[in-house]
């Protein structure tokens, strides 16, 4: 009985690693759409999931205007894109990236 019972804690302390392995590998956020830093996304480097066909665009901006006095920084990429979004942004604009995941 106290075999079994070892056995049993060593096998549930594997699921649990398999599980918090997978959390971590989920998408901070959607690859389209306007987000605002702090509320929908937190400052940060993230990295997209890839696109195969077309291009990947991006902008980080100072307000919700999005014009060129309000762009921080922007890219077209095609394939995966590393960009870090910071503190002093106010918005972070997405479009045909994939997936975004934080990386640091």
């Amino acid at each position: 009985m106290k075999g079994r019972a070892a056995l049993s804690a060593t096998v549930g302390l594997v699921v649990i690693g398999v599980v918090s392995a997978n959390a971590e590998e989920k998408a901070a956020f959607a690859g389209n759409g306007d987000f605002r830093v702090g509320p929908d996304v937190a400052p940060g480097t993230y990295r997209t999931t890839g696109n195969t066909g077309g291009s990947c665009h991006w902008e980080r901006s100072k307000d919700s205007g999005h014009g060129p006095a309000s762009l921080i920084a922007e890219g077209d990429v095609t394939g995966t894109a590393v960009v870090t979004i910071g503190g002093e942004d106010a918005y972070f604009r997405t479009s045909g990236c994939g997936d975004w995941k934080k990386t640091g």
